[in-house]
C-alpha cells in the first residue's frame, strides 16, 4: 500500500507506505512500514523496521527495529541495528558517511542521546 510520496527512491519488497509520507533519495527493503507524516530522507531502511507517525529518518540507517511515534534519527554515525526507539526521542550524530558498524539502542519516550 503506497499512499505517501516516493521521490528518486527504491523500494523492494513488502512496504507499506501511509498518507502524507515522503520517501526523499533513499532505499527502502520490506518488510517495512512508513507511518504517516514520516519522512525518510538520504536513508537506507531495512527489513523488518517499523517507523511510527512524524518519525524522521534523515542521512541515518536504520534495520530490524521499532522507531515510534515523532522520532528523529539524524545523521548518525553507525547503522541502527535491533533496536526499539520510544515516542519522541531524538538521536543526533555527526555522520560521517561510512557506518561500517551498527549500534543497538533501546530508549524510552522523550529520550536524547547525541553519537
Amino acid at each position: 500500500r503506497l499512499e505517501g510520496r516516493i521521490e528518486d527512491s527504491r523500494l523492494e519488497g513488502e512496504v507499506v507506505v501511509e498518507a502524507g509520507a515522503i520517501i526523499r533519495n533513499s532505499l527502502v527493503r520490506g518488510p517495512a512500514f512508513i507511518g504517516a507524516n514520516a519522512v525518510v530522507e538520504e536513508s537506507y531502511v531495512g527489513p523488518y523496521t517499523s517507523l511510527g507517525r512524524g518519525v524522521r529518518v534523515v542521512h541515518s540507517e536504520v534495520e530490524y527495529s521499532i522507531v515510534m511515534d515523532e522520532a528523529a534519527l539524524l545523521t548518525l554515525p553507525y547503522r541502527l541495528d535491533a533496536s526499539v526507539i520510544g515516542q519522541g526521542v531524538q538521536v543526533d550524530g555527526i555522520g560521517d558517511g561510512l557506518r561500517k558498524h551498527t549500534l543497538q539502542l533501546i530508549l524510552g519516550d522523550q529520550s536524547r542521546v547525541r553519537l
